[in-house]
């Protein structure tokens, strides 16, 4: 009712007046309120904005996993493979299986080496429609043919129930020191040679006096994988059925 009280001019300087004193802090806290909705909204944009691009990002970092594994150029060549997820594990902690998210669909079979970008991993033993079993190269029932990358020495792989693995058959005097890599040979009736599988990290004089065994601290430790590489190689084992040789494990 004051405002409405006078002439124009009068008018216009209460409205001034109460502006700047009765109704300013009013004015200030819807104004406020205001600005705090739009820098909300600002921030659910940018919240958004960053999501997607941290998905993208992600995705980008799968791919470029994904390539480097596409070239698997060792000393036995080029082999078509496949790229599976680990998706469960079978059996006790300290002597299980792990489970791949691929089968018979992608035409995966038994004794199908498996590996990672690093070294061997093991090899498929039982396969269905849209998954496989992988026996480790840690399990006690996992046997390997290796050799010393340095002098080609052969042996075999074998590991005990608590996971350590060691290279077996070691003529006692045999060329094999502290440090070498240990690759796969051709002796392994399931991987192609040269695949690296570990170092030697202590030489052990078995009680015969005769052998020796290696302990080998392999490249890949299982339990720590997310992503392994199926190698769709299958060797040639027919002479076996002339030797009468039963090596299904190696």
């Amino acid at each position: 009712m004051v405002l409405f009280l006078g002439n124009n001019e009068q008018r216009q300087k209460k409205a001034d007046f109460l502006s700047k004193t009765v109704f300013y802090p009013f004015i200030t806290s819807i104004k406020k309120i205001e600005s705090l909705f739009e820098v909300r909204k600002k921030n659910i944009l940018l919240a958004q904005s960053i999501t997607g691009q941290t998905i993208k990002i992600t995705a980008l970092e799968n791919e470029l996993k994904e390539l480097n594994s596409v070239r698997l150029n060792y000393d036995s060549g080029i082999y078509h493979f496949l790229l599976a997820d680990i998706i469960g594990y079978k059996g006790n902690f300290l002597e299980r299986n792990f489970i791949i998210n691929k089968g018979n669909l992608q035409n995966v079979e038994t004794n199908y080496p498996v590996i990672s970008n690093d070294g061997i991993v093991g090899k498929i033993i039982s396969v269905s429609q849209n998954f496989s079993v992988v026996l480790p190269l840690d399990h006690s029932t996992f046997k390997l043919g290796i050799m010393s990358k340095r002098t080609h020495l052969q042996g075999i792989m074998e590991s005990n129930i608590y996971g350590n693995s060691f290279m077996t058959l070691i003529k006692l005097g045999s060329d094999i020191v502290l440090g070498d890599t240990i690759v796969t040979s051709n002796i392994s009736t399931i991987f192609p040679k040269g695949f690296p599988v570990g170092i030697v990290t202590k030489i052990i004089e078995e009680p015969d006096k005769t052998h020796m065994t290696a302990q080998i601290s392999t490249f890949i430790d299982p339990a720590c994988l997310d992503q392994v590489i199926i190698l769709f190689c299958k060797k040639d084992t027919s002479y076996e059925q002339e030797l009468d040789v039963d090596r299904s494990e190696w």
